[in-house]
């Protein structure tokens, strides 16, 4: 009929597939992955520092959850860059997992005895992901 909006049909969901695993090597884009990784790289290359900087790092332990050392990455990484990690985590969000923010972004790191069992943390929202800006190639 005319004047009528057109009327969507929305897809049908029980017919779908779910997919419990999405691996993107790409989204984040090599030149912002490097400046990240120079950050921590830098911060942490002369091992006798004892710059405040190096110490921000906070052991969080839950029991049968995780046993991590945490930061914030906002204060880790600085305004500039923890914008653009921001912006490219929110833009993969939205335009391949139909997400339209984020929560904050936290870096950890695991040493010898840490570790993450299975656990929810669903009041974040519906997904999780981990960001490694780890060089593999000179691991």
């Amino acid at each position: 009929a005319a004047g009528k909006p057109a009327q969507l049909t929305p897809p049908n969901l029980l017919e779908s597939t779910p997919q419990h695993l999405s691996v993107s090597d790409s989204f984040l884009g090599k030149e912002l992955a490097a400046s990240l990784r120079k950050v921590y790289d830098d911060r942490f290359s002369n091992t006798r520092s004892t710059l405040t900087e190096r110490f921000v790092w906070d052991y969080w332990h839950v029991p049968n959850q995780y046993s991590l050392m945490r930061t914030a990455a906002d204060d880790f990484f600085g305004e500039e860059l923890y914008g653009q990690l921001c912006d490219a985590l929110t833009d993969h969000g939205q335009k391949n997992l139909g997400c339209n923010s984020i929560t904050q972004p936290w870096l950890s790191f695991y040493v010898d005895g840490c570790e993450q069992r299975m656990h929810t943390d669903s009041w974040h929202g519906p997904f999780a992901y981990v960001l490694s800006l780890t060089e593999w190639e000179g691991r």
